[in-house]
This record gives structure tokens, sequence and C-alpha cells, in this order.
């Protein structure tokens, strides 16, 4: 069967087929191999009925199968959408997500582990009677992060895969020809897809993948890797790998969420190099990046080259040629997009740096983050989430009786003359989302609160 062109298929087929593509634990898996299982799900999918405009709804344990099953779906003409799995060890069926889809692909039905790493698994083809077809143009769908209310639906286009990957390729420091690249983030996460798989082979980098979500596997896949790419939380967890763990490593990138300041400085005295962030959103990919830290935990670093940034009242946008949003049937106008992040940009270097969320309406100058960072450093509190920006919250995790006083004076002790919260709310723990990322949703954290605002007592979510 002759395959039909594909937008990705030159990033496929420009290596040497004995070049290793990816590797987890001691599996390896060459190029070679990739271009023949992709092309075998191909036509198997394509016996199923899936064609170009079919939308597939992708799920189930991380795998190898998982990667060629994307392939083969988008050299069908496939859009793709890919879902998280139901979790928990007894979840079935198909995820809320996905039933809008005309077919989904389940990979490793029945595990229960879904998050763990399988070299292979079986596949399972649905076809959905009530589904529908790909009419927006894009060939991936995946879901913001929620922090800030439900997840969305976002949209991107094969031109917009392809311009980020040249973004990406244009940045000095990003993973070479032949390095091991140990990808801890989720491949249903823009970075970890775009900038870790899609990225590595694009340039014949050797991707690395953990068998699981745990710091131990995370420390292990990053043992031999040149470059490590995850969030917040993997490098909390890498900072207490013994010294000499990471003997090859000379970038570190974080993605995702806030990088707490005291982290870049205990992972460089341990492993000698600095932590450096790539900053970006779901709808538009990689918007600024500071890979080697030169700019320090706040710093975001530049607006990538390719990139159009503006700050309209402290807060960020960015321009996006094309509506990100395919279930949104409001005409894209403008073109401008706001990230309702908070920053400052160095009219001198041009860097960005992240305050926090804006929420509300009020002193767009206030820095939540370093409010956060404030009382994180408070001995009974072990996470804190500051929102903003009129009136300013705070809702810390401790399982310490706290006064609404105390915490105040503890801010104004260390925050001077700046901002401090208007109002402390005290929990065991703070909410997250799927992905491990703080919820920074006034919503969602008064509903995991027993006592009315103002009130600052231990309360159970």
């Amino acid at each position: 069967m002759t395959r039909r062109s594909w937008w990705g298929a030159e990033l496929l087929g420009r290596h040497a087929d004995d070049m290793v593509w990816a590797r987890a634990a001691d599996r390896e898996v060459t190029f070679g191999r990739l271009r023949r299982e992709t092309a075998w799900q191909a036509e198997v999918l394509e016996r199923y009925g899936i064609r170009a405009g079919s939308t597939v709804a992708l799920y189930g344990n991380a795998s190898f199968t998982k990667l060629w099953t994307l392939f083969a779906l988008w050299s069908l003409g496939a859009r793709v959408v890919l879902a998280e799995p139901p979790s928990g060890p007894r979840a079935r069926g198909v995820p809320p997500a996905a039933r809008r889809a005309r077919f989904s692909v389940s990979l490793g039905e029945g595990r229960g582990l879904p998050h763990d790493f399988v070299e292979e698994c079986e596949v399972l083809v649905r076809r959905h009677p009530g589904g529908g077809a790909d009419v927006s143009g894009s060939c991936l769908v995946q879901f913001s992060s929620g922090t800030t209310g439900r997840p969305k639906a976002v949209g991107r286009s094969p031109r917009s895969l392809l311009d980020e990957l040249g973004r990406l390729a244009a940045l000095a420091g990003m993973p070479r020809r032949g390095e091991r690249v140990a990808v801890l983030e989720p491949l249903t996460h823009s970075f970890g897809l775009i900038g870790g798989v899609l990225h590595c082979l694009a340039v014949g980098a050797t991707l690395v993948l953990p068998v699981a979500r745990t710091a131990e596997a995370a420390v292990r896949a990053a043992g031999d890797a040149h470059v490590v790419l995850g969030n917040p939380h993997h490098f909390r967890a890498l900072t207490w790998a013994e010294p000499g763990a990471l003997p090859r490593l000379r970038l570190a990138v974080s993605s995702g969420d806030a990088l707490a300041p005291e982290i870049p400085a205990l992972f460089r005295s341990r492993h000698g190099v600095r932590v450096g962030q790539a900053y970006g959103t779901t709808e538009t990919g990689i918007v600024a990046a500071d890979l080697t830290g030169r700019f320090g935990p706040a710093g975001i670093g530049t607006p990538v080259p390719g990139t159009r940034v503006r700050v309209v009242g402290g807060v960020l946008e960015v321009h996006v040629r094309e509506s990100p949003y395919p279930e949104d049937d409001t005409p894209w106008t403008g073109g401008w997009m706001s990230t309702r992040d908070l920053v400052t940009r160095d009219p001198g270097s041009g860097a960005l740096r992240l305050r926090g969320r804006v929420q509300g309406v009020g002193d767009t100058s206030v820095d939540l983050l370093r409010i956060e960072s404030v009382l994180r450093a408070h001995r009974h509190i072990t996470d804190a989430v500051v929102l903003g920006v009129g009136p300013i919250e705070a809702h810390v995790a401790s399982s310490a009786e706290l006064d609404g006083d105390e915490l105040r004076s503890w801010c104004r002790r260390f925050l001077g003359g700046a901002p401090v919260p208007d109002r402390y709310h005290l929990l065991r723990e703070l909410p997250r989302t799927a992905g491990g990322k703080a919820v920074r949703d006034r919503g969602v954290l008064r509903r995991h609160r027993t006592h009315p605002p103002g009130a600052c007592r231990c309360v159970s979510w």
C-alpha cells in the first residue's frame, strides 16, 4: 500500500535506520523500526476507516506504541485528540475528552496503570457514530492544564507545529544530533510533545523516557542524558539525587509551572548545571526561553525568534495567527491572545519576569510569586498559592493552626512596603491538576474550604 505524503514525513525519514530514536530503561528503538511500525500501524488503522479528516482520540499507556500510533494517524491525515486516560486502578471506558471524536484508539486498556511505561501494548479501535469530522484544519488537539478553570481544547495546525519546531531550532543550546534527551513531561503536554519528542525527531537526538511517574524513574531516565526536560516537580526530585548521578548533563530546562526560587541553586550545587526555563502556553507553543537560567528562577527569558509579544496593563499577550480553539465559533479577530500571566519586561535585555496569574481588577504591578515564596519560607507552611489582583488572596497548606494576623505580619516583615494578601485561607493540602500543577482558580479553591472568607483555620478537602 502506498502511503500518502503528510506534513511530518520529512521529520520521520531524515535519519539512518540504525540510529537510536528512543530509549526507556534498557529498551531501544531505532529510526528504522520507528518507520516500519508507523507504516504498519497506518495500514491497520486505515482498514478501520480512519482517513484524512477523521477525528481520532488517542489515549492510554505511555509506550513506544503510543508514539508510532500518533505518527501513523498523522500520516493518514487524521486530527489527533491527545486525551488523558481515565485515572485510577479500575478506570475503564472512554475519557470524556474523547467522546466527541469519530474514532478512539485506546492503548493497553485494562492494564490499570496507564502512566507507567510499557514498550508495546495492545491497540483497541472504537468507532463513535455521533462523532464529528475535522473541519478546523488542525492536526492536533491538546488540553490546557486547567489551573485557572476547566481545561480547554486547543487545536494546532501542521503549519503551527512546523513553525514552532523552527523557533526551537533557532534557540542556542537546544538538544543536538546524537545527544540523549530525557523528556520527563507527559507526552500529552505541549512542551513534552513538541519541545521534546518532535524536536528530537527533527534533529536526530535520542529520546529517553521514564518508565513511571516517580522520582526514582526520573533519576534513572536522566542519569545517562545530556539534556533533561521536565517541570518543577521533576527538578525538585532530581535536586536530591546523589552528586555525580547526572555525569553527562549539560542542559536542564523546566517548563509548565513557576520554578521555586531555591531549586536552581540547590540543583547547581548538586549537579553543576543551572536549571533554565521554557515558557509557553498550549495555545501558542513556546513563547520565551532562558535555557541556561541566567535570569534566575523568576526570569522566563527573552521572546524566542518568530514570536510577537506585548505587555498590556502588566499582562503578557501573544500574537496568534489562527484561532487555537477549534470548538469555539467566535470569529478570531486581531490575533492577540492574553496569557493572563503578570510579567515585567526588562527595558535593556527584553527579558520577561513572571509575577503570577491575574484574577480580578486591581494593581497589576503586584508580585504574586514573590508573596508565595515568602509564605513558603514559613516553617509551618508546605505550599502556597496567591491570587490577585483584587483582592489578593493567599491559600496556604499547613497541618498547623495558624492565625491570619500572624501570616499578615510575616508577609509585611519580608515584603516591606509591597502589597500583602488581604485574605488568608488555610488548607491541609492545595488542590492540583491531573498534571500536578497548582490550581489557581478561586472557584476551585473555595470549594476546598469549609470556613468563610477571611477565616484562617485548618480545613480538609
